[in-house]
């Protein structure tokens, strides 16, 4: 009669027996190991000599080893330090049994750190075969793993990867800086004067990667940003400085569609530094700034919102320049629809 009964630890003993037959290196043959609910153990309950191929190997195992109602783990050598560790639980076992077999494989995986053990859990015989076992275990292709991918799972991992890309592709701070740093060589601080001049913009390259230099270059006869359409390059990031007719001296970077991600990255993370950099060689103290992926957006009117709010902001204020007090001088009524004594105009 089968006890379903059993003890209450669910990580069993090894018995010497099982410690035994599992010493030698290579394996003899296949090992059956059973849970011994009494003695709360595994126990060697068989064992199968080594056969001249792997598919006559599991044929002895299922014509031997395994009991339809009674789950096991058999052991069957692979190569001299590898096994395969099968999981029987056949249907109609007492589900104490299954619970205690399935979660004793970590158990005897622990017990034998220096053998590779292989996974293959099954409740068919019919699927005790070398050839269902090699086809479960085998690492899957890229394909394969995401076609067994739920929707949800896919744009997850698509998040993942873009983020960890562009985590890897941002440049680095060293230990101690507090912002990254940029040089500029004599040919970009000529250009950037020249653009200050007008007529001509400045095209700022970065190159090298622990302290970049910023090269330079003079594109001749603009008037504006909207006479740069044409003359930008197609493949390649860069900053572009120049005087315009609506905001003065400003700065955009230039992010084109279809340029690899790490130099996406780069250029965004060392705008700060290049307007710094700017600012300091052509001795100025405002320069704004902007960023654009098409030439449909180079219009002259770049730069000027941020200037623009910037001068209505203080309409806002009161007397006293506190944020959300009304001026009272433009107001004939104040909220609530009449004007207490001395408040605002009759």
């Amino acid at each position: 009669m089968m006890l379903i009964g059993g003890p209450t630890n669910t990580k069993l003993k090894v018995s010497d027996e099982v410690k035994a037959a599992l010493a030698s290196e290579p394996l003899p043959g296949a090992v059956r190991i059973d849970v011994d609910l009494k003695a709360e153990k595994l126990t060697l309950a068989g064992n199968e000599p080594c056969k001249s191929s792997q598919d006559e190997m599991f044929q002895v195992v299922v014509d031997s080893l395994l009991q339809d109602a009674q789950p096991c783990l058999v052991i069957i050598p692979l190569s001299r330090t590898e096994a395969a560790l099968v999981a029987w639980t056949p249907g109609g076992s007492p589900p104490k049994l299954r619970m205690l077999c399935a979660s004793s494989r970590k158990t005897v995986k622990e017990a034998f750190p220096s053998w590779t053990f292989k996974e293959y859990s099954t409740s068919d015989r019919a699927e005790v075969t070398y050839r269902a076992f090699v086809e479960a275990t085998r690492e899957l292709t890229e394909a394969e793993r995401r076609d067994a991918m739920t929707q949800e799972e896919l744009a997850e991992e698509d998040v993942k990867k873009r983020v960890a890309s562009e985590q890897a592709c941002a440049p680095k701070l060293m230990a101690g800086m507090a912002v990254l740093k940029v040089d500029a060589t004599p040919a970009f601080k000529e250009a950037l004067l020249a653009s200050a001049a007008g007529g001509q913009a400045c095209i700022g390259r970065l190159s090298g990667d622990k302290t970049p230099k910023l090269a330079g270059s003079v594109i001749a006869d603009i008037t504006g940003p909207s006479s740069l359409k044409g003359k930008l390059p197609a493949d390649e990031a860069c900053y572009i400085i120049l005087r315009s007719p609506e905001a003065g001296m400003i700065m955009i970077s230039w992010l084109p569609d279809g340029i690899p991600a790490k130099e996406r990255m780069k250029t965004s993370s060392f705008k700060s530094a290049v307007l710094q950099l700017i600012k300091r060689v052509a001795e100025i103290d405002e320069l704004p700034t902007a960023e654009i992926t098409e030439e449909s957006e180079l219009a002259d009117s770049l730069g000027v919102r941020a200037e623009e709010e910037e001068e209505e902001e203080p309409s806002a204020k009161g007397p006293a320049g506190r944020p959300g007090m009304c001026n009272a001088a433009r107001m004939s009524k104040p909220l609530g629809g009449f004007a207490l004594p001395g408040m605002g105009t009759k």
